[in-house]
């Protein structure tokens, strides 16, 4: 039975990030192929979001970069400030195509350059009315966390 878009999520240390689990997947093979890496989101005018993957050793964090979350297998999803403007009040979704993803190891061409190896999506909403007030009591210094 194929999996749909709407599949199970799965939320790593981040209650504005949710993984799927074919991106779950995905991160998991690109970090054996490739050692750690993160996501980052630059400035883009797209309607779809892509952002683009890099070992962690290549990231040089901008000035204004953001980390907006943590997922699976202690990557980190980064984006420019421009990006960060537009999905400041979005709670974020990765997930792979169904048909895209890692390019097996071990391929006839020695594998896939790295950009085009994986392609990754965000599915975005509006955070709750909950989820925005605990957002801003962070913001303003509390911790966001209820006793």
């Amino acid at each position: 039975m194929p999996q749909h878009d709407t599949g199970l999520l799965m939320a790593y240390r981040s209650d504005r990030v949710a993984v799927t689990d074919r991106a779950r997947n995905a991160l998991r093979e690109l970090i054996e192929q490739h050692g750690p890496i993160l996501l980052y989101l630059p400035h883009r005018d797209s309607a779809d979001p892509q952002p683009d993957w890099l070992p962690i050793r290549d990231f040089r964090a901008a000035e204004g970069d953001t980390l907006f979350g943590r997922l699976a297998w202690h990557t980190e999803l980064w984006m420019s400030a421009q990006a960060y403007a537009r999905f400041e009040r979005e709670h974020l979704t990765v997930d792979v195509p169904a048909d895209a993803g890692p390019a097996p190891g071990g391929d006839s061409n020695g594998g896939s350059p790295p950009e085009e190896a994986a392609i990754f999506l965000l599915r975005a909403r509006r955070l709750s009315a909950a989820e925005a007030a605990a957002l801003d009591s962070r913001k303003r210094g509390g911790h966001g966390t209820a006793t």
